[in-house]
């Protein structure tokens, strides 16, 4: 399930930093301190487009391979695995840190300026939770230490659930804005890709999957009901961001002892928002 978590604005002297992480669309502006997280939902009103980057390799200054490093050093000392550096979440923080450096302040969205998932989206990343850290000071050793010892900050930069990370970091009379963008990101699958890996973790789980047919795809973009000769004793249908685990109540189902076959459907996903998910249909038959 996807939620959405608010992180209060903590005041602090210069410097100053602000923290965001929300599960829909959230904003929380910061003088001198806030924390974001975004986890899937609502799309806010969007303005200029971001272009992706792709793959493309991300050049990073000395201020930014220091916050990339130092995030890791600390993820390492608390067993946490490490972020690696996204382009399209590198693109996404580049296009906030220039916002930021040229109103001279910290925000998480400016007047006409995208939200955070939507900057995240625009500039090509797949994701299923996105966070941000902002902030603003003369070194980014300063920064990171401000961020490490406030825990909106600190949760964002140690959350076990995200795994990539984009930083940049622009400087404008002497003093840096700098943006760490967080987020759990979505391998993009076609149809095909999405109900094969379904069905292998069927199969683990000791249930026979027949072949995939277009009537099951349809059925899976059916909100009740479904399509084709044979019918089907029970349909799970459930959108997810991963496709590893299934549901509690399938798997429930599963060990009933009552179904014999599965058959796996995917459809694209129809809601209107920035984040990424699959939309999958199981079809039990006895």
């Amino acid at each position: 399930m996807l939620t959405r978590k608010w992180y209060l604005p903590t005041p602090y002297p210069q410097p100053k930093i602000t923290a965001m992480r929300t599960a829909s669309s959230s904003r929380i502006p910061l003088k001198p301190l806030c924390a974001v997280l975004a986890v899937a939902g609502l799309l806010f009103a969007a303005a200029p487009a971001l272009h992706a980057q792709g793959a493309s390799e991300v050049d990073l200054t000395v201020a930014e391979q220091y916050l990339l490093t130092a995030a890791n050093q600390e993820r390492a000392a608390q067993g946490l695995p490490a972020l690696h550096l996204d382009a399209a979440l590198s693109e996404a923080s580049a296009f906030h840190a220039e916002q930021m450096a040229e109103h001279d302040d910290i925000s998480h969205q400016f007047p006409n300026e995208p939200d955070l998932e939507d900057r995240g989206a625009n500039a090509g990343a797949h994701f299923s939770l996105i966070a941000e850290n902002v902030g603003e000071a003369p070194t980014s050793v300063i920064i990171h230490n401000l961020w490490m010892n406030s825990p909106p900050h600190r949760a964002n930069l140690l959350d076990p659930e995200v795994n990539a990370i984009g930083i940049a970091v622009v400087e404008r009379d002497g003093e840096l804005y700098a943006v760490e963008d967080f987020a759990s990101t979505v391998q993009t699958l076609s149809l095909d890709q999405q109900e094969s890996a379904v069905a292998q973790t069927l199969v683990k789980a000791g249930m026979p999957v027949a072949d995939t047919s277009a009537t099951a795809r349809i059925t899976c973009a059916m909100s009740t009901g479904y399509v084709g000769t044979r019918r089907p004793q029970y349909i799970m249908r459930y959108t997810a961001s991963t496709l590893t685990d299934l549901p509690v109540q399938l798997k429930t189902r599963l060990g009933s002892g009552k179904y014999h076959q599965a058959v796996v459907g995917a459809c694209a996903d129809s809601r209107k928002t920035a984040f990424t998910a699959y939309n999958i249909a199981v079809l039990l038959y006895p």
